[in-house]
């Protein structure tokens, strides 16, 4: 049976591509945890733009078909303050809708962690009974010293990493990189800013910041995991001390995870999106921008690298869907004559539904499996996608499968999006679909030109195209054409190539 290529994954910790091979046994599921919000305030694009991210690698290891065991923490349990009023219900809703309509897979599990503050206290007494944590005034520390390659997921020099990265003095810490495993408060609990606070065998308080995702891990998903997801920021000091609590608590001479994905960050103006100036999905559904446009953009860049957000390639991204879906809606013919919607989650549901007779889909969705398998390369199964749909050897029903086959990697909602849901006006504009494919035959030949390194035909084609009010962008072996705003000029010179 061909199974197409071998998943590989960077491995934060290894720091190399490895073939993904999950512990567990046949038929086992993936046993995946991923650090979610905090729900105290609004996830904003750049925070949305790493669930993206976690829902491509979920897709890829179901094409591969592997079942998924997923948790993602929710964080309503904070030390710093937090606004009066504020109801962390809302947060969470607006999170878990954002989600869903950026397509993204759910997870099976969505622990908060005042729903495992037991499982914390647990964990917390066996790493003191064992001599890994030491009591002060201020609550239990966890003593890194006793952590044989401690920080090793970061690959810095810690020690410099951390001088004066926190203004914070403690009385009493052995080690300046030691971190609260619990912290006292007092009776009161509006000391710790937050209204909320348990008893422990410490003193009333409140779990440390790195406690929460290691017990509800363990909790859900088991003393070992595949995968842990999280943002590039966690790894040098979150994820860092995560380790080194879990394999000190387990103590079995195994890592507590065999593969660390860490996502890049979502940039504006240079600079990763901060709260309470970062725009939030709903300020583009306002302005009729559709969240499959928005995903779109995020899956031009790389998961592992930064990315620059920009207005303008939003409205960019939305007139390549809707000229995507205006050219083939992918329903995919039964084959007893109807046509409905086949769903495809695997490689092996596209092969089996692929014609025999039809040669050229079967490369491209060998291809698309090919770039999905080199570390989630969604840039590249974009760019075998475009070249698809203008390719004159692909058999109708095999587009479609090949579609189908994309949106399961992609989550794109090609099989089900209504172009006309894309149907937003922002003074880009949109060219009538006979005219749609003028130009996308015309980009079609520049694609062939530059691909055989006819760099004087590309450069023709380009200034027709600009003649027209096209503006082409490249982006690896793929382009893209959006209509300028001048689009006066486009009566009179649409006909004149």
């Amino acid at each position: 049976m061909n199974t197409g290529a071998e998943l590989r994954l960077y491995n934060s910790l290894s720091r190399k591509l490895e073939v993904f091979e999950p512990s567990g046994g046949e038929g086992e599921p993936v046993r995946m945890y991923s650090c979610g919000p905090v729900a105290f305030s609004s996830a904003h694009l750049g925070i949305l733009r790493g669930f993206v991210c976690v829902d491509l690698l979920r897709r890829a290891l179901r094409w591969k078909g592997h079942s998924v065991r997923q948790a993602m923490m929710i964080t309503d349990v904070v030390r710093a303050g937090v606004p009066e009023g504020t109801d962390p219900e809302l947060h969470i809703k607006e999170f878990l809708d954002s989600l869903a309509a950026l397509n993204v897979l759910p997870a099976t599990h969505y622990p908060r962690a005042s729903e495992h503050i037991d499982d914390m206290i647990a964990m917390a007494g066996d790493l003191e009974r064992r001599g890994h944590a030491y009591r002060l005034d201020s609550g239990l520390y966890f003593d890194t010293s006793r952590s044989p390659g401690y920080g090793e997921l970061a690959g810095l020099d810690l020690d410099a990493q951390r001088e004066g990265a926190s203004a914070e003095s403690i009385p009493g810490r052995r080690n300046k990189n030691d971190f609260a495993l619990w912290r006292l408060t007092g009776e009161d609990a509006e000391a710790a800013g937050t209204g909320r606070s348990w008893d422990s065998p410490w003193g009333r308080g409140l779990p440390g910041s790195h406690l929460p995702c290691s017990a509800a891990s363990t909790a859900l998903l088991g003393p070992h995991l595949d995968i842990h997801t999280g943002g590039r920021h966690h790894r040098s000091l979150h994820h860092v001390n995560e380790i080194a609590q879990s394999q000190a608590h387990f103590a079995d001479a195994r890592p507590w995870v065999r593969h660390w994905l860490h996502h890049g960050a979502l940039t504006a103006a240079d600079q990763p999106m901060v709260r309470h100036r970062a725009p939030h999905l709903g300020d583009l559904t306002a302005r009729e921008l559709h969240p499959m446009a928005f995903r779109l953009l995020l899956l031009r860049g790389h998961y592992h690298r930064d990315l620059a957000y920009t207005d303008e390639g939003v409205v960019a991204a939305q007139a390549t869907l809707r000229r995507l879906l205006a050219r083939h809606r992918p329903a995919i013919p039964h084959p007893r004559g109807e046509t409905r919607h086949t769903r495809i989650e695997t490689y092996q549901d596209a092969r089996r539904l692929l014609p025999p007779d039809d040669p050229a889909a079967h490369r491209v969705l060998d291809r698309m499996d090919t770039a999905i398998c080199a570390d989630l390369n969604t840039a590249q199964v974009l760019a075998e996608l475009q070249q698809a749909v203008r390719s004159p050897d692909i058999t109708e029903h095999g587009l479609r499968v090949v579609l189908a086959g994309a949106d399961a990697l992609l989550g794109l909602r090609l099989t089900t999006l209504d172009p006309a849901e894309l149907a937003q006006q922002t003074g880009t504009g949109e060219l009538p679909l006979g005219q749609q494919h003028l130009v996308d035959r015309l980009i079609a030949d520049r694609t062939a030109a530059r691909a055989r390194k006819d760099w004087e035909r590309a450069d023709t084609i380009r200034a027709q195209l600009s003649r027209m009010g096209i503006e082409v962008t490249d982006a690896g072996s793929d382009s893209t054409w959006t209509l300028r705003r001048d689009s006066h000029v486009l009566a009179e010179r649409r006909t004149r190539i």
